[in-house]
Parts: C-alpha cells; structure tokens; sequence
C-alpha cells in the first residue's frame, strides 16, 4: 500500500505540465502556482516521515531542526523568489535524500521503502528541473 500511495503522489508532479498544455480553463501561470503548492506539501511530507526516526533518544535537536528546515525553505522560496523556487525545491528534495543518506536516518528504513523514496525523489526532482526548463 505505501508503494501505491507513494506512487499516487506522483501524478499531480506529471500532470500539471500536461494539463496546462492540453486544457485551455488552466493557464501555464496557474498550473505552475499548483504544482510549486503542491511540492511545498510533499515535501513537507517527506520530511515528517524523519520525526519517527529523529524521536530516537540517540538524535540531535539539529537533526529535528534540519528536517523542519526543508518544507519551511520551500515556502519561502515560493513566497520571495517565486521565479526559481521550482529550481530550490528541486534542490531541497536532492537535499534532503543526501540527508537521509549521510546522517544514517535512511538506514532506520526497511530497504523497500528506502528505495522507494529514491526512486521517488529522482522523478520528482526530473519533474521539476523539466517544468523549469519548458515553463520557467
């Protein structure tokens, strides 16, 4: 069921492009505000997934720190630089797979699900990096 949910949340990343393409009741301007709104909240999914991991007796307040940090830069990149915040958030979802990996938060996961949020992260940050490239 996570793979599938997983996957699932995906499809607003894939179909914005296309639809602001293909229906002419969204602009391009209007579908690019959704999905920037939309990476903002996956990626603030993303890293609440750490808080079970970080609730650890052994982890850092820094470590708490560090994954609230992602969903908070995302929103203010999209409420101060709102040309490049597709760009940033491409960025904070690299940024915060680097940080599962390097802080050994990642190794706490069942490895099925560990590669999932790889492979997840990969078509997201594509996503992003396309819909800067075609629409930014």
């Amino acid at each position: 069921m996570i793979h599938l949910l997983g996957y699932a949340g995906l499809i607003p990343f894939l179909l914005l492009p296309v639809v602001s393409l293909v229906w002419p009741l969204m602009a391009p301007a209007q579908a690019m505000l959704l999905f920037q709104f939309y990476s903002c909240l996956i990626l603030g999914f993303m890293a609440g997934v750490l808080w079970p991991v970080l609730h650890q007796p052994k982890a850092a307040t820094q470590q708490a720190l560090a994954a609230v940090s992602f969903p908070v830069v995302s929103f203010l990149a999209l409420a101060l630089l709102p040309a490049y915040s597709v760009l940033i958030q491409a960025g904070l979802f690299l940024t915060l797979s680097f940080y599962e990996h390097f802080s050994g938060i990642s190794q706490h996961y069942q490895r099925s699900y560990r590669q999932l949020r790889y492979q997840l992260t990969a078509v997201v940050v594509s996503c992003h990096l396309g819909y800067f490239y075609f629409y930014g």
